[in-house]
């Protein structure tokens, strides 16, 4: 019998155990009594670390685990949504990912997502969210009455590259219409400004600048330098680090530029990090770039798109064709969800 396992937690101890042989699937967790896995051929109760065969509802089957093993309700899978389409918020956006299903900004505790709502009604909170000439979109953070803080939903967004979480955006068509897919963008500064608020009152509101992720994804893959001049690996690591965690809350004018050198500094690290070696089938890179470095492609495990700042612990340098397996790939997930642990076993051990 195989078990098609998905979690963000490698399981060889069952496979010593049992026999049973376990491999990462692109399926997302449905049962509540289900420990963070859902199975082709039935399920792991909750904390028990029984497993019920589908076809055998009365039989459990008990597996001895380590306990040092942690053990998450995280899934791993990538969201992906297409751009134009309108979906049903409770039944197709917080019912499979999480999210509340009230906020404006609904972080998913189940998902490396957040979700962000924008629509008419909101200007009676001050709330008035926009594009401007270039894409990028301002949008007005949660709080119905006095100045705004960071908390909650506004630190969600924040924070959301340090997390590696990716920003999803909807906008409201009507009640009971639906929510129409803006696409995914990256947070790249903010900055505070008077609205009035739910009791027509003069407060400070946070007005989140975001930056579609598509237009950094161009920025990044058409990149030629090389790795950072004088810095060792964990000097580039600290900047990296510290790229993915800025709280931006400049002039906008430099905003994008200051988003730029943020998203450049976590790929430079990991270029650096993987030595020329794709992080993903541990080949050389099939090709020299013009400068003459070997040519990898930062790929964010955690987003549909590849570009802005993000915790290096979710970016990984890849050969083209690992890149391309990963996105379009008939085993995208498992391979993404395989290269996620990985990442996560290289920053935190500091070695391959």
């Amino acid at each position: 019998m195989s078990i098609l396992l998905c979690t963000p937690i490698s399981w060889p101890c069952l496979e010593e155990a049992s026999g049973f042989s376990t491999s990462a699937s692109p399926c997302r967790t449905e049962d509540a009594e289900i420990v963070g896995v859902r199975c082709l051929h039935g399920i792991f109760r909750r904390h028990t670390l029984k497993w019920v065969h589908n076809s055998e509802p009365n039989v459990n089957y008990e597996l001895p685990v380590r306990r040092d093993e942690p053990v998450s309700d995280l899934n791993l899978g990538v969201p992906a949504f297409t751009l134009g389409k309108i979906y049903r918020r409770k039944t197709e956006l917080h019912e499979p990912f999480g999210g509340s299903g009230q906020s404006g900004i609904s972080p998913s505790a189940h998902f490396l997502v957040v979700f962000l709502f924008t629509g008419d009604s909101g200007e009676q909170y001050g709330y008035k969210d926009h594009f401007d000439e270039d894409g990028t979109f301002f949008f007005t953070g949660e709080g119905q009455r006095g100045d705004m803080v960071f908390k909650r939903g506004n630190l969600a967004i924040r924070d959301h590259s340090s997390q590696g979480k990716a920003l999803h955006l909807f906008r409201t068509v009507g009640k009971g219409k639906g929510q129409k897919y803006l696409g995914e963008f990256v947070y790249q500064d903010h900055e505070w400004v008077d609205a009035i608020d739910a009791d027509k009152r003069t407060r400070k509101a946070i007005v989140f600048r975001l930056v579609p992720v598509a237009r950094l994804e161009r920025d990044e893959l058409g990149e030629t330098s090389e790795k950072p001049i004088g810095l060792t690996l964990e000097e580039a690591r600290r900047r990296a680090v510290a790229a993915a965690k800025t709280d931006a809350s400049k002039d906008g004018k430099q905003g994008h530029r200051m988003l730029y050198e943020r998203s450049r500094a976590v790929r430079d690290y990991v270029l650096q990090r993987a030595a020329g070696v794709c992080e993903l089938c541990e080949q050389p890179a099939p090709f020299l770039r013009k400068g003459g470095g070997p040519y990898l492609e930062p790929h964010h495990t955690t987003r549909v798109s590849d570009g802005g700042p993000d915790h290096p612990q979710f970016v990984a340098a890849l050969c083209p064709t690992c890149h391309r397996e990963v996105h379009y790939g008939e085993y995208a997930q498992a391979r993404n969800t395989g290269l996620i642990e990985k990442l996560q076993k290289i920053e935190q051990g500091g070695n391959r």
